[in-house]
This record gives structure tokens, sequence and C-alpha cells, in this order.
């Protein structure tokens, strides 16, 4: 999955990693403002610090009414446009073709993985990527199957806004996409390079084949949206926007670090 594929598989991770530490950082933030940095008094020397907090207040977000409405639109799109599409798609396509879908997508991403693996000078993670590919295109019929995880291959993750951040450029104030969510400016500027690569390699060749654009991309869309768990504003708290912030940020400090 690149292009938008890759930037939308991150939000959809994401958005997973939220249900699970929603409530943690909702009694951390609550409960003391700790400095923001995650490192403990044992910690060795060699390891980075990761700039995270527990204060949603000290998150840099100077576009918040800008933000919060552009919440709210895909709030909206979400619950009139994608999830109608998705439960019909549930609805007449079978789980195994599903999972087929999503097995496709996810294997078209790792070209970008693979590429910003290379820029951030990791060498496992790039041949571990590139093994992956080269499995699932083959024995996996075009990456319709995942053969390279059932041998102990695990699926990485790394984007342009990941590479950016490895070699120091900050996150930058906090932004909302239409459609893609949260973001930031450092990450904004990594998804416009992610769609760039895409669309330079374009493996598809689908500018060769412009009448299969629309049935792909509004494939992709639905099959991205039928793999996240997350509804807009179904936890429970007032502060929702807020919460996803502090989420956000926290879980793309960390994923620089690693």
């Amino acid at each position: 999955m690149n292009g938008p594929a890759r930037p939308i598989r991150r939000f959809a991770a994401q958005q997973r990693l939220l249900w699970a530490t929603l409530v943690c950082l909702t009694l951390g933030a609550c409960a003391s403002t700790p400095p923001p940095r995650t490192i403990d008094a044992d910690t060795p020397d060699r390891v980075p610090v990761v700039e995270t907090t527990a204060n949603p207040l000290a998150i840099s977000d100077p576009f918040e009414g800008f933000n919060r409405r552009v919440y709210r639109f895909n709030a909206l799109a979400d619950r009139y446009v994608l999830m109608p599409a998705v439960q019909v798609y549930r609805t007449i396509t079978p789980g195994f073709a599903r999972t087929g879908v999503q097995n496709f997508f996810s294997n078209l991403g790792e070209i970008n993985t693979f590429a910003n693996s290379v820029l951030q000078a990791k060498p496992e993670s790039s041949a571990v990527t590139l093994s992956r590919f080269v499995i699932n295109s083959t024995v996996g019929l075009g990456g319709l199957f995942d053969p390279a995880g059932a041998i102990g291959l695990e699926q990485r993750d790394e984007d342009l806004g990941q590479t950016l951040g490895y070699y120091g450029v900050g996150a930058g104030p906090y932004l909302v996409l239409p459609f893609f969510g949260p973001s930031s400016l450092r990450d904004s500027i990594g998804l416009a390079g992610d769609q760039g690569l895409f669309y330079a390699i374009d493996p598809l060749q689908l500018d060769e084949h412009p009448w299969a654009r629309l049935p792909y991309w509004t494939l992709y869309v639905i099959n991205t949206r039928d793999t996240v768990n997350f509804r807009y504003y179904q936890t429970g708290s007032p502060f929702e926007y807020t919460l996803v912030r502090l989420v956000y940020m926290n879980y793309r400090a960390l994923q620089v670090e690693q």
C-alpha cells in the first residue's frame, strides 16, 4: 500500500493504538504533568530520548480551530459515506476475499517501507521488507497471500515522516488532514513525499489504464476503512479531539525513535 495507501495504513495503526492507550493517557494527564521525556533514570546513555508528553497542553496546536472543523468534517464523512460503503462491502464480499484485498494493498506498501528503511540506514528492516515483497509478490500471487509472514518475516512500518524525524526534523504543529486524519507539519510533508514516490514508480501502471483508477482507489479506500476499528465520538469523552491529538503525537515520537 503506497501513496495514500501507506499514510492511511499508518493512520489505521494509530487508531487501533488509541483504544489501547486512551484510558492510561487520560488518567496520566489528569493526575500529573511529567516532563516531556520518556527516559528512566536507569536507562543507558545510548538509548535516545523520546520526546513525548502526558500533558495535552504541551502539544503545539496553533491551528486548533481549523483542525477541529476538519475533525468534525472527517467524522461526518465517515458516518454518512465511508461506513455505509464499508457495510455494503462486508455484506457482498466473503471474508477470504477481503483478506486478500488487504494483503494486496499491504504488499504494495512494502515499496515505500523499503525506500524509507534504506534512507534511514536500517539494513535489517530493508532486507526483511525486500524479502517480504519478493516472496509475497511471487509465491503470494501478487500479494493476495502473505507467505512471508507465515515464515516469520514480520511487516515493518517506515514512512517519510519517520525518515525526516530520524534526521532530526521536529514534528512541528499538529494538523488534522481531510480524510487522512491526525498528522503534523512534518508528517504532512512526508505524506506528500510518499505519494510522490508512489506516482513516480506507479507499480500498477495506472497511468496507462486511466479507466482502472476509480475502481482501484474506491476499493482501496473501502478496504482501508474496513480495517480500522476506530469510530468517531465513541470514546465517551467530551475531550476526544484532545485525546486523539495526544495519542497521535506521542505515538509518532515513539515510532521515530524505533
